[in-house]
């Protein structure tokens, strides 16, 4: 009697031989959208076949999609972003990859299959979103578009090449303004007459933070006998809403020495704090008691946000008469005018906190604590109010 044949389990796949003599093997794996789909591997002998399909299983068990190669982009973008961006990256990261490719990539490239992208097909496609957008735009696209794709190589299903490497978008360089010494002593008269936010833009412009890292500034980050401010974390809005996360990098957290001139304002930003708390509890108005302690705060008691900064900006440069200006451009005024103090450029990188000496002027070095120290006293003495700013506006305003 004849022994029936046996069948695989399911799921468990199957090996068998092609006609040109190599091995194939077949499993139902899950896709990133959520679908399930027959994937094949190819071996020379059995033995390398069936590892193959063993790992797909494995894969597959364990909840981790593998990709098809008639995958398309929109359903890579799925799984990248949630899978690798959001776990890996920053907040503000997710949410900037994620709106590229919701509103640049997904409309063009969306539809086509990962593996079959050609340069000559995303060519065509860059160059449509720069005539209805922007060429700016289209490059910023264009580079994340390269992350996926770099990321996709890196899962090892199939893709060789990078084509978003082969495209290239020609778009002007934004080099961004900074203002004059003369316009940032105008830009603090007018903050310190109004807007209670006086020794956020005294940070700002004085030490060059960024306006997350002045909104994640807490009580317990500034140092008033030793005058040092320690740059630790960023206030970012995410799912949960506004939280303090990790700085981008490791060289931006750094103890920096606190001016002379942001002392008292932020001794006065203290008490403050302490006299809206207790009027909100004494009229029985809602008062948020923050637990980490954050320095700059609204009238309720919540972390002031880096959006709110921003349009307090707007709104006391428009006051001063000044041109546009956003917090990164008065960042980059505080590293001009260190320049224009001829500190040396290892010094304004240590201030500033790049991670590249070539962000700040291409000269690779590190700074020493007391130049530092030296350098942004210097800076403090130069934005003092308001004596200077009538020398200066008059220097200016001199005729030959």
């Amino acid at each position: 009697m004849v022994a029936a044949r046996k069948r695989n389990p399911n799921g468990s796949g199957t090996v068998t031989k092609r006609s040109d003599g190599r091995y194939q093997a077949a499993v139902f794996v899950p896709q990133p959208d959520g679908t399930t789909k027959r994937k094949y591997a190819y071996g020379r002998s059995y033995d390398e076949c069936d590892r193959k399909r063993r790992e797909l299983i494995e894969r597959s068990q364990q909840g981790i999609p593998t990709p098809t190669r008639d995958m398309t982009l929109n359903q890579w973008f799925d799984y990248w972003l949630e899978c690798i961006v959001k776990p890996y990256l920053s907040a503000g990261s997710y949410r900037t990859y994620g709106q590229t490719t919701r509103l640049y990539l997904r409309p063009y490239l969306g539809h086509a299959v990962m593996l079959k992208l050609g340069v000559k097909e995303l060519r065509a496609a860059v160059t449509a979103l720069a005539r209805k957008v922007s060429s700016k735009t289209a490059r910023q696209a264009l580079r994340v578009l390269s992350a996926a794709l770099t990321a996709a190589m890196e899962e090892d299903f199939g893709l060789t090449r990078n084509v978003a490497k082969l495209v290239h978008v020609r778009a002007p360089t934004d080099h961004g303004e900074s203002w004059t010494a003369v316009q940032v002593l105008r830009f603090l008269a007018e903050a310190r007459r109004r807007t209670v936010y006086y020794p956020a833009f005294l940070l700002l412009c004085l030490l060059g933070l960024r306006r997350a890292e002045i909104c994640g500034l807490r009580w317990e980050n500034i140092d008033f006998d030793q005058r040092i401010v320690w740059v630790e974390q960023q206030l970012q809005r995410s799912g949960a809403g506004m939280i303090d996360v990790e700085l981008k990098t490791e060289t931006s957290k750094a103890p920096l020495p606190l001016p002379a001139q942001c002392i008292g304002p932020l001794r006065w930003q203290r008490l403050r704090v302490a006299w809206l708390r207790e009027r909100a509890l004494a009229a029985g108005r809602p008062w948020y008691d923050d637990p980490v302690g954050h320095v700059f705060v609204t009238r309720t008691g919540r972390p002031w946000q880096p959006d709110n900064l921003y349009q307090t900006l707007q709104r006391i440069r428009v006051l001063a008469g000044l041109s546009k200006m956003n917090p990164k451009g008065l960042r980059k005024s505080c590293g001009t005018l260190l320049v224009h103090l001829k500190a040396h450029p290892r010094i304004v990188k240590a201030i500033l906190r790049h991670s590249r000496i070539a962000t700040t002027l291409d000269i690779y070095a590190e700074a020493l604590d007391p130049d530092v120290i030296e350098a942004v006293s210097r800076l403090d003495l130069l934005l003092r109010q308001p004596v200077r700013l009538e020398r200066l506006q008059e220097a200016v305003e001199r005729p030959d």
